[in-house]
């Protein structure tokens, strides 16, 4: 499938003016034939059949249905030409110009569903999407099926600043996103809301994440202790880092929002290890119903209930069992700082405070495990960079890092910037216009002229293409270098956490969490080998993660 050239975009406005009145004709022909000629014909049809039997009686109402079918057809016909001929002739009002469309002759998108199921199964999505967007110039329109209308795909800034910053208020989260998220996340969640029901739930968790929560490592620490125990040393034994990173971020975030830690790492009831294998495959059926539309969601899927409702009474059950340790004024460890405790003093519903804690849970377990489980892949095969990254670590002496100190750490943060840039977790998101709008590029045969977006029109931008873009990030973009942020200026071309008003909130606690994770297990191996010769492949999901895993070996320092 080929995507429609720029050089034809000029003619796009004027093609779709006589495609309409072309149709205007044809439409009338058609309404004639349906209320007169046809029904005639019918009528004699009918005659000979007898009207006597089962099969003609059939055949009497199969006839007498055909134009009623016939009409049905010609008036959506109709309405798909007058609204691409109105859509340009707005377009033209505001100086706005097409972008090109893929493929090129799919106006409902059935073919670019398919393709995009097909690319998924394949995990080859992201590949292809790059190569079709730096052939379009970096932004396309798709049809969407069954929904109607388009959908803009996009790797320019500008138009990403558009949506997230400086035209915020055009754009919600799309509720096809928010149908797919509700049986999980509820109907409170930051990311299942709009509005003025967003900013308030936002505003109470924001609390939680300023810095006087995040700046002691010691909730971090334990756990990458655990982990650490947990790694066999020998130089031989091949495990795969990743599974044990999912385990770790489980074990911290539950430990920083219940002041319980799941302990998967260490003797963890049934209970947690079904809490993390119901949330994995919940969240894998979110991000296949919403990628492929509203067909997957005609019907509810009975297994995608079950694990929802796990994973909410799972939850709920230590919003109850703090709710009565208040209640008796039973005091917390001294010093402990409890994400859940904060939660409950907003004087939120139970509910509301489940919704907001698996928001929490979603947004900061499966991102940190993806950008760690990358990074390591990366230093099992760049032992010049575990090298630079310890002869940094050493010059802190033996104490245990402080926050400051971590933020301080040059190269590290180059890695972790590095690891996000070629790795960023949401790899895609999207929007949904709330008005009509547009975004500034992307447009005409040079793509340098505005689009025109029409309300209930989605926008998908895509940082992972983005970050790999070799105009910002130069010829050698698709490779790990930390060395590029010593000079790297870049605003919205970098896009790890999101921007604007909705910005991750946890970035600050997420990049600590790594940048101690990643010191600890430095300090404690020498030595950290790849032990798979399999290419590495990103699979896309709700967030990015290693198809194969991260099969490494290590030996103690």
């Amino acid at each position: 499938m080929q995507p429609q050239p720029r050089a034809d975009l000029d003619k796009a406005p004027r093609a779709a003016q006589l495609r309409f009145y072309a149709g205007l004709p044809f439409f009338a022909v058609l309404l004639y034939l349906s209320t007169g000629g046809i029904n005639n014909r019918i009528f004699l049809l009918s005659l000979s059949t007898g009207g006597t039997d089962g099969r003609g009686a059939i055949l009497d109402l199969q006839l007498h249905l055909l134009p009623f079918a016939v009409l049905g057809a010609g008036l959506v016909a109709l309405y798909l030409l007058r609204s691409d001929h109105v859509y340009h002739v707005r377009a033209a009002e505001l100086g706005c110009e097409p972008a090109p469309r893929y493929p090129r002759r799919d106006v409902l998108g059935i073919r670019f569903l398919l393709e995009t199921a097909r690319l998924l199964k394949e995990n080859v999505m992201l590949q292809k999407r790059r190569e079709l967007l730096e052939e379009c110039g970096f932004t396309f329109v798709h049809g969407v099926f069954p929904d109607g209308g388009v959908c803009v795909t996009t790797a320019e800034p500008e138009n990403v600043r558009a949506v997230l910053c400086t035209g915020f208020a055009d754009w919600d989260v799309p509720r096809l996103r928010i149908r797919g998220f509700l049986p999980v996340l509820g109907r409170h969640s930051i990311f299942t809301t709009n509005g003025a029901e967003w900013q308030h739930s936002r505003a109470i968790l924001r609390p939680a994440f300023v810095r006087d929560q995040i700046s002691d490592p010691a909730c971090v620490d334990r756990h990458v202790r655990k982990l650490i125990a947990r790694i066999p040393t020998d130089g031989t034994t091949v495990f795969d880092l990743q599974a044990l990173f999912s385990m770790l971020t489980t074990d911290t975030i539950s430990d920083f929002m219940f002041g319980q830690s799941t302990d998967l790492l260490g003797n963890a009831p049934e209970d947690s290890h079904k809490f993390g294998n119901y949330f994995d495959q919940a969240m894998a059926k979110i991000a296949w119903r919403a990628r492929l539309g509203w067909l997957t969601m005609l019907r509810r899927d009975p297994e995608l209930d079950t694990y929802a409702t796990f994973l909410r009474k799972f939850v709920t059950r230590y919003v109850t069992e703090l709710r009565a340790r208040e209640e008796g004024n039973k005091e917390w460890e001294v010093g402990k700082y409890v994400f859940l405790n904060e939660l409950l003093k907003s004087g939120e519903s139970d509910e509301v405070i489940c919704d907001h804690l698996l928001s929490i849970f979603t947004a900061g377990r499966d991102t940190t495990t993806s950008v760690l489980s990358y990074l390591f892949f990366e230093l099992s095969r760049r032992p010049d960079i575990a090298a630079a990254i310890r002869a940094e670590i050493a010059e802190l002496g033996a104490e245990d890092p402080t926050w400051e100190q971590l933020r301080g750490m040059k190269y590290l943060n180059w890695v972790l910037k590095e690891a996000l840039r070629l790795n960023p977790p949401v790899a895609t998101n999207t929007r949904e216009a709330v008005r009509d709008t547009m975004l500034p590029r992307g447009g005409g045969p040079d793509g340098k002229s505005p689009v025109f977006v029409k309300k209930g029109t989605s926008v998908r931008y895509v940082p992972w293409i983005m970050h790999r873009r070799t105009d910002i990030f130069g010829e050698d973009a698709d490779k790990f270098r930390p060395e590029r942020w010593e000079d790297l200026r870049v605003t919205l071309e970098y896009l790890p956490f999101n921007a604007g008003p909705r910005i991750c909130i946890g970035q600050q606690f997420a990049l600590t969490q790594m940048a101690l994770i990643t010191l600890r297990l430095l300090q404690a191996f020498k030595t950290i080998e790849r032990r798979d010769d399999r290419p590495p492949i990103q699979k896309l999901g709700i967030n990015l993660s290693m198809l194969y895993g991260c099969q490494v070996s290590v030996t103690p320092a």
